[in-house]
C-alpha cells in the first residue's frame, strides 16, 4: 500500500481538492495546495490528474503534465517545489511569527509556464483565461482567501501577473499575426477589453486598431498623446494596486493641476467640518 502518490505535498493537494470540492467559496478549496490542483485541472483536465491517482501511476501523472510542451525535467522541478512549498509551510506553523514562503512565486511559475505552453501549443480561450488569473493570484483574483493570502506572503503581490504577461509578450506577438501594428500592442491592456492573443490571430487590421482604442478609452487614457503608452502603464499599475481605474487627461501639466484642485477642494470640505464643529 502505499504511503504518498509521488510525494507528500500533491498527495495532500489531491486529497484535499477531492474533499473539499462541495464547498467551493471555503477556506480549505482556496488554500495554495488545493488552488494548485484546480489550475492543473484547468491546464490540463480532471481526468488526467485523477485517473493516474486512483491507479497509482505516478509515470502517467507525470507524462501528463508534459502533453503541451513542458520538458519533463521542469515538470519535476515543479513537483519538487511543491513540496518544498508544503515542507516550508508544515515547519512554519510551529513557529510565533510566520514567515513568508518562499516556494509560493517558484511553484506559481511553473504553473504560468504549462498555462502559457498550452496557450502557445494548442490555444485557450478567453474564459479559460480568465478562470486561470483569477485563480492564479493577480488582480483578478476576487476571493478573499487568496487575495488576502498573496498579500501575505507575497513582498510583490503583482509579481505573478507581471511574470504571465511577460511570458504571452515574449511569444513575439507581431510575428504570429503576421500584421503591421500602428501602435505597439499592449496585451494586458488588451485583456481588459475582451481581447486577447487568441482573438488577434483572427482580427482585421482594423478591428485590432479598434481594440487598441477600446483599451485606450476604457483607461481613460488620450490615445493622441505622445506618451500614451507610458500613461496607459500607470493606468495600469494603478488598476491591478487601487482596484479602480485612474482618472488621467494625457496631459502630465493638466493633470498636476487636476489633482491640486482635488487636494484644495478636500482641504476646504475638511476645514469647512472642522470649524462647523
Amino acid at each position: 500500500m502505499r504511503e504518498y502518490f509521488i510525494n507528500i505535498a500533491i498527495d495532500q493537494a489531491i486529497k484535499l481538492y477531492l474533499s473539499n470540492s462541495k464547498d467551493q467559496d471555503g477556506l480549505i478549496y482556496n488554500s495554495f495546495l488545493v488552488v494548485t490542483i484546480r489550475i492543473l485541472a484547468l491546464i490540463y483536465n480532471e481526468a488526467d490528474l485523477l485517473n493516474p491517482y486512483y491507479l497509482n501511476n505516478e509515470v502517467v501523472f507525470m507524462n501528463n503534465l508534459t502533453k503541451y510542451g513542458m520538458s519533463i525535467t521542469d515538470v519535476h522541478l515543479f513537483k519538487d517545489e511543491l513540496f518544498n512549498y508544503y515542507n516550508f509551510e508544515c515547519n512554519n506553523e510551529s513557529k510565533e511569527i510566520k514567515e513568508k514562503n518562499p516556494y509560493f512565486i517558484p511553484v506559481l511559475k511553473y504553473l504560468v509556464d504549462m498555462f502559457v505552453a498550452k496557450k502557445n501549443n494548442y490555444g485557450i480561450t478567453y474564459e479559460e483565461e480568465e478562470t486561470f488569473l483569477e485563480l492564479a493570484y493577480t488582480s483578478h483574483t476576487t476571493n478573499p482567501y487568496r487575495v488576502s493570502y498573496n498579500y501575505l506572503v507575497c513582498d510583490n503581490p503583482l509579481y505573478i501577473e507581471k511574470y504571465y504577461y511577460s511570458k504571452i509578450n515574449s511569444l513575439e506577438v507581431t510575428k504570429d499575426l503576421s500584421k503591421t501594428i500602428n501602435l505597439p500592442l499592449n496585451l494586458e491592456a488588451l485583456n481588459y477589453v475582451g481581447v486577447n492573443l487568441t482573438n488577434l490571430k483572427n482580427m482585421s487590421d482594423a478591428e485590432i486598431a479598434q481594440a487598441q482604442k477600446d483599451a485606450f478609452n476604457y483607461f481613460q487614457v488620450d490615445a493622441t498623446s505622445a506618451n500614451r503608452n507610458e500613461l496607459l502603464e500607470n493606468s495600469l499599475e494603478y488598476l491591478k494596486t487601487y482596484g479602480k481605474r485612474k482618472i488621467t487627461t494625457g496631459n502630465g501639466y493638466v493633470d498636476i493641476l487636476l489633482l491640486m484642485s482635488v487636494i484644495a477642494t478636500s482641504l476646504s470640505v475638511f476645514a469647512i467640518i472642522i470649524f462647523t464643529l
